[in-house]
C-alpha cells in the first residue's frame, strides 16, 4: 500500500503512518504528564512543532538537492515527495538548536524533556510498526520477527513489540517525570537490545566498521551513560542542599526551644 486515493487527493501511506505515529506519541506524552499534574501545553507545542518540521522535510526535503524544481516545475511540488541527506542533517541540527532555545525560553527542565521524549518515541515506534503490520507490508528500517514471511509481515516488527512492552513497564513503574529515570531505562534497554539484534541479524552496510544499527545502539548506550551522570549530579546537589539546610544555624529563640525540648540545660 503505497498511496491512498481520496477522490482527486493522493496521500502517501508512509506519510500517513508517520503522522499517526507522532499523534499517538503526543497523546502518550499528554496522558503521562497529566498523571503527574505537570503542565501539558508547553510539551505538546514542542512535540507538535517537531511533527510539522519532520512532515515538511518528508514532503519537500528533496528540494535541498534539486532546488531548480521550484521555478522550473512548480506544479511537480504537488506530486513529488522525499528527503535528502543534506535536508536530514540540517533538520536534525535545526531541531536540536530550536529545542535548546525553547527549553531556555520557557524555563523547562532537561530531565523532563528526556522523560517526555522517551515516552513519545516509544509510543510512536510501536504505532509505526503496528500500522505497517495492519497494512500487510514490511515496516521500513525495522526487523521482522523470525517467522515465515507471510506470518512475519502480518505481525508487528520486533522493535515495535519491545517498545510497547517497555512503555508499559514505564507506566507501571510510575517514576517521577523529570528525574531522568524513564529516559535512562529506555536508552539502556534500547541500546542493549539493539546491539544484540545487530549480531542476530547482521547488516551488510557498514560505516567505519559498524552497521547502522550498531551505531544507533552505541549512541543510545552513550546517552544512557550521560543520563546516569546527570542523575548522579542531580542527586548530589539535592543531598548537598539538604545538608546545608540542616547545618544552617538556627535563630537564638529556636535554638533555646530546641535545647529545652531535648533536655539540655544552658
Amino acid at each position: 500500500m503505497e498511496v491512498i486515493q481520496l477522490g482527486s487527493f493522493t496521500l502517501q501511506w508512509s506519510m500517513l503512518v508517520l503522522l499517526v505515529s507522532f499523534v499517538f506519541g503526543i497523546v502518550a506524552i499528554a496522558l503521562r504528564l497529566k498523571m503527574e499534574n505537570v503542565p501539558v501545553k508547553p510539551w505538546t507545542e514542542w512535540a507538535g512543532t517537531i511533527l510539522v518540521c519532520i512532515l515538511l522535510n518528508e514532503k519537500f526535503g528533496y528540494l535541498w538537492d534539486s532546488p531548480s524544481i521550484i521555478w522550473n516545475q512548480t506544479k511537480a511540488l504537488l506530486f513529488l515527495s522525499g528527503t535528502s541527506v543534506n535536508g536530514n542533517v540540517l533538520l536534525g541540527i535545526g531541531l536540536v538548536a530550536w529545542t535548546i532555545t525553547y527549553i531556555r525560553k520557557h524555563q523547562l527542565s532537561y530531565g523532563l524533556l528526556s522523560d517526555v521524549a522517551a515516552h513519545g518515541l516509544l509510543m510512536g515506534l510501536a504505532v509505526y510498526g503496528f500500522m505497517y503490520a495492519y497494512s500487510g507490508t514490511p515496516a521500513p528500517y525495522l526487523t521482522p520477527l523470525p517467522l515465515p514471511a507471510v506470518m512475519a509481515v502480518a505481525l508487528p516488527p520486533f522493535e515495535s513489540i519491545m517498545s510497547l512492552l517497555l512503555l508499559l513497564g514505564l507506566w507501571l513503574r510510575k517514576r517521577e517525570m523529570g528525574s531522568y529515570a524513564d529516559a535512562q531505562l529506555s536508552a539502556l534497554a534500547a541500546g542493549v537490545i539493539g546491539m544484540l539484534m545487530s549480531y542476530m541479524y547482521p547488516d551488510d552496510e557498514r560505516m567505519f566498521g559498524l552497521s547502522i544499527l550498531q551505531w544507533v545502539s552505541v549512541a543510545l548506550l552513550a546517552a544512557s551513560y550521560f543520563i546516569t551522570r546527570a542523575c548522579e549530579r542531580v542527586e548530589a546537589v539535592r543531598v548537598q542542599s539538604e545538608t546545608t539546610i540542616e547545618d544552617f544555624p538556627r535563630p537564638l529563640g529556636e535554638q533555646e526551644a530546641a535545647d529545652g525540648n531535648s533536655g539540655k540545660i544552658g
